[in-house]
């Protein structure tokens, strides 16, 4: 039996379910193994389910730092270096390895690259496939997914009484309202039924994104660019990490919207895309958008032609046609 083994996932979730999950599936596919055994957090099954699984939870012992990107970033705000991280994830690595070696398994390692370099959401680097699953008690519409951020770093966060203040705003005019659950299946489940998801920028409303859920996300538009592929936030969502196609709704924000501009917000997106709710035209002109700017980023940005043209047209093409 051939076997693809991966080492543990050590950094976001957004990173997981868009520059690993889909690379490890086009991995086993090419590859032709019969079987995968995926080393990681408890709970994150489901992102991998669709292949023969044999899921591990590990938590690499000692491990130090909040997850970044697809590594660890340390207290003095550095990431951890690549071969720090393989030597923490190794003695897991190692003994699978070694367990499927005695069952007289042909084992292949995949490691994530630890080095903040995503690969590109396309069928040549990764495979991706629209999560699913039904739900046991949906409710009727609309319907609404909260997705609070709760990372200790970067961005601020909203407090539990401001997620509360929304809460009570959607629910006094109608809309259900539920909390997005941490565990992978649950979350799948819920996102596959409701009608919109909405919160500020995090993993949570990426997954909203495979799983074809609509949803409204806000989020600082600086002026330093999300690195490694200088893209706006706007752009990660709306198109480089919507490998779907998925309806969303960008607010761009300078500091956090009140809970009363978020429900604004949040109406406004469930008239327009709103999976039960939402009306057709928005949706066929955000489709139109996103494969003409999929289009041109695949063709122009990573290519010559914007070397030579004066920068005010590389600023058009780059963060406002894409």
């Amino acid at each position: 039996m051939r076997v693809l083994l991966t080492a543990p996932y050590v950094g976001e979730i957004g990173w997981e379910l868009m520059a690993w999950q889909a690379r490890v599936r086009l991995l086993f596919h090419r590859g032709g193994f019969d079987r995968l055994v995926v080393l990681g957090s408890a709970g994150k099954e489901a992102f991998y389910q669709d292949m023969p699984l044999d899921y591990r939870p590990v938590e690499p012992a000692g491990l130090p730092g909040v997850a970044y990107e697809d590594r660890r970033l340390l207290p003095d705000n550095q990431p951890m270096s690549r071969s720090e991280l393989r030597a923490f994830v190794e003695p897991a690595v190692r003994a699978a390895a070694g367990e499927l070696a005695q069952s007289g398994c042909q084992t292949h390692i995949l490691c994530p690259p630890y080095a903040g370099k995503p690969w590109p959401c396309d069928r040549r680097h990764q495979r991706f496939i629209r999560f699913q699953s039904p739900h046991p008690d949906p409710r009727g519409a609309p319907w609404v997914v909260l997705v609070p951020r709760t990372r200790g770093f970067g961005a601020a966060n909203w407090t539990a009484a401001q997620w509360e203040e929304l809460a009570g705003s959607l629910d006094g005019v109608g809309v259900g309202i539920s909390t997005l659950p941490c565990e992978a299946a649950a979350a799948i489940e819920m996102l596959s039924a409701c009608d919109l998801a909405v919160g500020q920028s995090t993993g949570g409303l990426h997954l909203a994104s495979l799983c074809g859920c609509p949803h409204l996300v806000w989020a600082a538009e600086p002026s330093r660019l999300w690195t490694p592929w200088s893209i706006t936030n706007r752009q990660r969502y709306q198109t480089f990490w919507n490998p779907l196609g998925t309806p969303v709704e960008f607010r761009p924000v300078g500091e956090l919207p009140t809970p009363a501009q978020a429900a604004e917000w949040t109406l406004r997106a469930l008239e327009r895309i709103g999976r039960r709710t939402g009306r057709a035209a928005p949706r066929a002109q955000f489709r139109c958008t996103w494969h003409w700017r999929r289009w041109l980023a695949k063709r122009v940005l990573p290519a010559r032609p914007l070397r030579y043209c004066p920068w005010p047209v590389q600023r058009l093409v780059r963060y406002r046609l894409v």
